[in-house]
């Protein structure tokens, strides 16, 4: 009796082993905004390769210099097994299967987004590229928004009273610290390399719909908060929108908030500064009303990219507190 009892316990165990068994994926791995493309030489180097790049590494908008959207990496297939599966994006084209296209999440590392792009011949993978292009898009880049937040979990910014204060919250990264602080306006800088990188917020006063806001209201908006709250290095000098740089705007619903995006330049009146800039219009609901959060980089001579994406992210992950009676 005890022999018999013994095996269905060990036959419930190894069952119940089989039944929670998972495959091990390992952490993927890449700088931010990069993207891995399986594709041998020949072909990278001709028309795919020559729309991958126009496709994925245009221009990223919003930036003084030129800088690509996506840093791009050719990865031919002998060498695609392994780690170097890991990176965390990743766009694999084969052109031995009938014309279609596919995504597949966490297909060899965690967080992973694959896109396999299927054709028969050069033109029907070029239309693939095409027809995946905004979906995939649209998967990367929020992709790398969720990876710096993660990165960014993992050295939190602990002290974050005067955020509390001003009912809110953002995961923002340690290397960040209080710079300024007045009524109704909070300033956050972190050091990096012949610069800075900047968060601003404040409460503006007009309560109406953010989604009306043209590019002149923006502009007139932070030009104004420039004045009174970022003066520049000399007397009488202030940050203000770069009168020949055009912005670029969108409306966004983040998760239930709307947002309105302004992506542009800034200089200082009085002073030789500028670099881009990242403004949000948000609405809160929850204590009725409107905040104007901008994150602002000054690194003359040097990539401003990724400083910007993690920026972006910053302020993606703002939450609201409520005020307390």
């Amino acid at each position: 009796m005890k022999k018999y009892v013994l095996v269905i316990f060990i036959g419930c165990f190894l069952q119940s082993c089989e039944d929670n068994k998972t495959v091990y994926k390992p952490e993927s791995s890449a700088r931010i905004n990069s993207i891995t493309v399986v594709i041998d030489k020949d072909n990278w180097d001709n028309k795919i390769g020559d729309k991958i790049r126009s496709l994925y590494a245009d221009e990223y908008e919003g930036l003084p210099q030129i800088e690509e959207r996506f840093t791009l990496k050719q990865m031919p297939y002998e060498t695609f097994s392994g780690f170097s599966r890991s990176s965390r994006n990743i766009i694999f084209i084969n052109k031995t299967s009938n014309p279609e296209f596919f995504f597949e999440k966490d297909k060899y590392a965690r967080p992973q987004i694959y896109l396999e792009i299927k054709g028969n011949n050069t033109q029907s993978i070029l239309n693939q590229l095409d027809e995946s292009n905004k979906e995939a898009i649209n998967k990367f880049t929020s992709g790398e928004i969720e990876e710096n937040k993660r990165r960014i979990l993992k050295s939190p910014l602990k002290d974050i009273s005067a955020m509390e204060d001003f009912l809110i919250d953002m995961k923002m990264p340690s290397a960040y610290s209080l710079y300024k602080q007045d009524q109704n306006f909070i300033w956050y800088q972190k050091p990096i390399q012949k610069g800075h990188s900047n968060i601003v917020i404040t409460e503006i006063l007009d309560k109406k719909n953010i989604f009306n806001y043209t590019i002149s209201d923006v502009i007139k908006l932070r030009d104004s908060i420039g004045k009174v709250f970022l003066p520049g290095r000399n007397p009488e000098s202030f940050m203000m929108s770069e009168k020949e740089y055009l912005p670029y705007q969108k409306k966004v619903n983040y998760y239930g908030t709307k947002m309105l995006e302004t992506r542009g330049t800034w200089e200082v009146q009085g002073d030789f500064m500028g670099g881009p800039f990242l403004n949000y219009l948000v609405e809160d609901k929850l204590n009725n009303r409107v905040l104007f959060i901008e994150g602002f980089v000054f690194a003359p001579s040097k990539r401003k990219r990724d400083n910007v994406i993690e920026l972006e992210a910053i302020i993606k992950s703002l939450s609201f507190r409520k005020e307390s009676n």
